[in-house]
């Protein structure tokens, strides 16, 4: 019997440690997946720990557990799902304990499989991991990328480089079970909101022998929602402080050298938080903003820049964001002639060839072409030098010479624009070109006067279909966006070549009925200019008063209001009409409509149909989203 083995008769393999707080509805779920583990039920030890429940969970545990000698129910006042987990640590009696939520599973095999590893290294791990599937309304996620790392079953030495990025935060563990040695959950900030205590719990566990155990024969299953404090707690002015205590807490147990392992972890954390926008002390201005990331620059310090340019889950801007909150030695932007560098001393650790224009609307209205889109890079963020936009435009007549005009750049500053580091850092432009002849359209990026080569992307309305190639016909107009070329072909047609161009273009559509729909559609864009309002399902009635107010004029546009179920229905209006939110009509309406009046500009507020749908429409779609405001009457 080893020191970590308490004194009793028979001492089951393994305890699970299952906290409940209002899960009546998981519980059955939870209870089957239970019953069908493959270890054999002397060898299980199931400790139901009701936390306050309000609802039926506690009855239901009771009645799981009467006829099960190896199911314990412990009840206690609520006192959040760390302190139900710590009852169940003091109450195990098992060689081995396992945790699981009550909305997530175990396959069948899991208890049988990480027992017996564990039985297979007895000296030299604490804490053993398996396989994590997060489930989102029933499909299977990707995994995380820990296990592009962890591979096979095995033990990791986690003061390994190799072995940096695993980060374990998730409770898809199973650890030795030393009882009166027990580590516990303990991570209470002052401010009360605590989201990692699992990381801070697996972290302490494993800090003594830094080995890890993996098998590979398991799997938790997460069941993944937006329900828990966890999602609803989420903002930087209830987080950032928790955030970094935690980390300098952990990077605090350390003299100079900091484990890989531990490095890692907070690279984990800042990806994924970078990424969902609530890593940085965004709540805070100036110079008290600069403070508080200093805190994560002074963690960064100690971490190897080698780990930064190599994590999997780092994006681009990110990666260098990271490198700069270190002030050791400051990063170095350099240009020259189709290429961007950062360097660290004499070491490149960002090159790129090319920035990105990203086109995100392109419209065709009064013979005049309208396109708007941004300009980023990675290399923006820390980039002090100019940064000058050309458009350019070349007839296809061999007698005419080009043009080229600078555009204004609006400045886009991720997270704090005044930050001494930036997060990110891009640039929107808007032209509008008269259409007179075939022609082509192109942008040059020039920074301190050196080219730079732009790779073109599309999104948003500036997308049509796939099969569309990114063209739109408008009129005697045909406007494509070549992103192979990087630059927009303008071809004017006539008669005969503009019907075959537009039956190819239709053409490209597979589905009979939207070929049709986009005829209809291209007979209502040839009537009337439609001017189309739609409120929110939660919004007041903005645009509902702004169409009744318009209505009353007789100026020849065609006004409709595209009322949801529910929602009171305009006064009736001489030169206005009323169209079913959603409905067919509706549909066309929206891709013929020059104005879109809603009460915001959120494309969710006033489409009636998904983004993926309309893309079969787009090319169509040349409307001006305006923002509803309600003016005076007109005067009679």
């Amino acid at each position: 019997m080893t020191a970590c083995e308490p004194h009793v008769v028979h001492q089951p393999r393994t305890s699970v440690i299952v906290p409940a707080y209002n899960k009546a509805p998981h519980l059955k779920a939870c209870f089957d997946c239970l019953e069908c583990q493959t270890i054999s039920k002397s060898d299980l030890e199931v400790l139901l720990i009701d936390d306050g429940s309000t609802d039926d969970s506690l009855a239901l545990c009771e009645a799981f557990a009467a006829e099960r000698p190896w199911v314990r129910v412990i009840a206690q006042p609520n006192a959040g799902v760390s302190e139900a987990r710590n009852a169940g640590i003091r109450a195990a009696n098992g060689r081995y304990l396992f945790f699981l939520d009550p909305d997530d599973s175990l396959s069948p095999e899991t208890l049988e499989n990480v027992s017996m590893f564990f039985e297979s290294c007895p000296d030299e791990i604490d804490l053993v991991t398996y396989p994590i599937v997060s489930i989102r309304d029933g499909k299977r996620q990707r995994l995380h990328h820990r296990y592009d790392v962890l591979r096979e079953t095995g033990v990791y030495d986690l003061t390994l480089p190799e072995n940096a990025t695993i980060a374990q935060a998730t409770m898809n563990v199973a650890v030795r079970n030393c009882f009166d040695g027990n580590v516990l959950f303990d991570f209470a900030p002052a401010n009360g909101v605590i989201v990692h205590e699992d990381e801070k719990y697996c972290t302490d566990v494993l800090q003594g022998s830094m080995q890890l155990g993996f098998c590979a024969e398991a799997e938790y299953r997460w069941m993944r929602s937006d329900e828990g404090a966890s999602t609803a707690l989420r903002q930087p002015e209830r987080l950032y402080d928790n955030n970094i205590a935690l980390f300098e807490d952990f990077f605090g147990r350390y003299g100079n050298e900091v484990p890989p392992y531990i490095q890692g972890l907070l690279v984990n954390d800042l990806s994924w938080k970078l990424k969902a926008g609530i890593a940085l002390p965004t709540h805070l201005e100036g110079a008290a903003y600069d403070r508080a990331l200093g805190r994560l620059g002074s963690l960064m310090e100690r971490v190897d820049d080698d780990l930064i340019l190599r994590h999997p889950n780092l994006r681009e801007e990110h990666r260098l964001f990271a490198l700069n909150l270190k002030c050791r030695e400051p990063l170095r932007w350099r240009v020259a002639p189709g290429a961007l560098a950062v360097l660290r001393g004499d070491a490149l650790v960002f090159a790129a060839g090319c920035a990105s224009a990203t086109l995100t609307r392109i419209a065709v209205r009064d013979g005049e072409l309208h396109v708007s889109g941004t300009l980023s890079s990675p290399f923006f963020a820390g980039w002090e030098g100019g940064v000058e936009l050309l458009l350019r435009r070349r007839p296809r007549k061999a007698d005419r010479g080009g043009s080229a005009d600078a555009l204004a750049l609006t400045e886009i500053v991720e997270a704090c624009p005044t930050a001494t580091v930036k997060l990110g850092r891009s640039f929107r432009f808007d032209f509008t070109c008269n259409l007179d002849e075939s022609e082509d359209i192109w942008l040059d990026l020039r920074l301190d006067g050196v080219t730079i080569p732009l790779a073109w992307s599309v999104r948003g309305l500036a997308r049509s279909a796939h099969a569309l190639r990114h063209e739109r016909i408008v009129g005697s107009w045909r406007v494509r966006a070549d992103l192979g070329r990087s630059k927009i072909a303008v071809d004017r047609l006539e008669g005969k070549a503009l019907q075959a161009a537009l039956k190819q273009h239709d053409g490209r559509v597979p589905r009979w009925k939207t070929r049709l729909d986009r005829r209809l559609i291209r007979h209502l864009l040839a009537g009337s200019e439609i001017w189309l309002y739609s409120d929110g399902p939660d919004a007041e009635d903005e645009a509902r008063t702004m169409f009744e107010c318009d209505s009353l004029r007789d100026d020849g546009i065609v006004r409709y209001y595209a009322a949801r179920s529910g929602q009171a229905a305009p006064r009736p209006c001489k030169h206005g009409r009323i169209v079913r939110f959603g409905s067919r009509r509706h549909k066309m309406l929206f891709c013929a409509a020059q104005r879109i009046i809603a009460p915001t500009a959120d494309f969710a507020t006033y489409c009636p149909m998904p983004e993926k749908s309309l893309l079969d429409f787009a090319d169509l779609f040349n409307g001006e989203v305006e923002t509803a405001s309600v003016g005076p009457l007109p005067q009679a």
